[in-house]
C-alpha cells in the first residue's frame, strides 16, 4: 500500500481554490494541531472500490424528498436525545453520518482515512476556515437546514456577539438550537422554516448571512421557492455547502458514479445553472463556485457556492 499522505496546508489550498501559500495562519495552525492522514490506494483498491459502489448503486437507494420527512424528524429526536443524556456535550451534536466511513474521496480517487473520522476532522477546520471567511462581517446568521446544530454551536464558539437564528422544520432541531442557548448561553434560537413553503412574514437582516450545509441537497430540483425567498429578503451573503450535480465531469469514471448516486437519490439538482442565470442578468454576484473534489464513498456533499443578492432597482 503507497505511503500515508498529509492533508496539509498545501492540500487545503488546492481544495479551496486559494492561490499557494496564502492560507490564514489560523488554519495552518489547525491544520497542524489535528494532523489528517490518510493513505492513496493503489490501482487494484481502486477498481474495487468502483465496483462494489457500482454495485450498490444497481441495488438502489431511496430517494430523497418531502415524504421523508419522517425519518429526518426521527434522526434529529435521536440527536436531541443523545444532547441530553450527555449533559449538552456539543460532541454530541455532530451528525451520525459525517466520518461514519474511512473510505473518502480525495482529489478523483479513492483514499483511506487513517485519522479517525476524518471526515468530520476535515469538516470541522473547513468549516472554521469557511465562517472567518464568509460569514465574519455579519450582524446575524441564519442557518436553514440546521439539523443537529453542530454548525451553528461552531458559528457561536468563533463569533460569540452574534446573534444565530437555526432554521428547520423538524421539532427536535429547533429544540437543539434552543438548548444551546438555554444551557450554554449561545446567542442562538431554534425556529421552524420549511424549504417547500418558506414563510414569507419571516424577515432577514440585511447585513446577514445565510447558510446551508448539506441541507438543499434534500430538496431536489424544487429550491426555486427558497431562492425566490432569499431574493425578496436580501440578506448581505449566502453561503451554501452541498452536492452540486453539475460540477462532475461525466467523461470520468469516479465522477460518473457519483453521477449515478447523486441522480439515483434525486439529491440537489439544478441550483448552480439558476444561480448563474441569476448572475448574468445582474440580480446576484457570484463570489465562489469551489469544488473541494472531497467527500464519502458515493459523491461529495462539500461544494462551496457563494452569492450576494444585488439590490432592487
Amino acid at each position: 500500500m503507497p505511503r500515508q499522505q498529509r492533508l496539509g496546508s498545501t492540500e487545503f489550498e488546492l481544495a479551496t481554490g486559494l492561490p499557494a501559500g496564502s492560507l490564514d495562519t489560523r488554519t495552518r495552525s489547525l491544520l497542524e494541531e489535528t494532523p489528517l492522514f490518510f493513505s492513496p490506494l493503489g490501482e487494484s483498491a481502486q477498481q474495487k472500490i468502483h465496483a462494489e459502489v457500482e454495485a450498490e448503486i444497481d441495488r438502489g437507494f431511496t430517494v430523497v424528498g418531502q415524504h421523508r420527512a419522517g425519518v429526518w424528524r426521527d434522526a434529529w429526536q435521536d440527536h436531541l436525545d443523545d444532547f441530553v443524556k450527555s449533559g449538552h456535550a456539543l460532541a454530541a451534536l455532530n451528525p451520525r453520518f459525517v466520518g461514519g466511513t474511512s473510505v473518502l474521496r480525495w482529489q478523483g480517487a479513492y483514499v483511506e482515512g487513517v485519522t479517525s473520522r476524518f471526515e468530520l476532522a476535515f469538516l470541522e477546520i473547513f468549516r472554521d476556515w469557511l465562517f472567518r471567511t464568509y460569514l465574519s462581517d455579519i450582524d446575524h446568521l441564519y442557518e436553514f437546514g440546521s439539523g443537529s446544530a453542530f454548525n451553528v454551536a461552531a458559528y457561536a464558539r468563533l463569533f460569540p456577539a452574534v446573534g444565530i437564528t437555526a432554521l428547520d422544520w423538524a421539532p427536535a432541531a429547533v429544540a437543539l438550537a434552543d438548548l444551546l442557548h438555554g444551557k450554554h448561553g449561545m446567542k442562538i434560537v431554534g425556529q421552524r422554516f420549511d424549504f417547500f413553503a418558506p414563510d414569507r412574514a419571516l424577515d432577514l437582516s440585511v447585513e446577514g448571512g445565510v447558510l446551508t450545509m448539506c441541507a438543499l441537497e434534500q430538496i431536489g430540483d424544487r429550491f426555486g421557492p427558497f431562492v425566490d425567498y432569499l431574493l425578496e429578503k436580501q440578506p448581505k451573503r449566502v453561503v451554501h455547502v452541498e452536492p452540486i450535480l453539475e460540477l462532475y465531469d461525466p467523461a470520468l469514471p469516479h465522477d460518473a458514479a457519483a453521477i449515478r448516486y447523486h441522480s439515483q437519490r434525486k439529491y440537489l439538482n439544478g441550483l448552480l445553472p439558476s444561480l448563474q442565470e441569476l448572475a448574468r442578468h445582474g440580480k446576484i454576484q457570484l463570489r465562489k463556485v469551489q469544488r473541494l473534489r472531497f467527500g464519502s464513498r458515493f459523491h461529495e456533499c462539500f461544494c462551496l457556492v457563494v452569492w450576494e443578492p444585488k439590490p432592487r432597482q
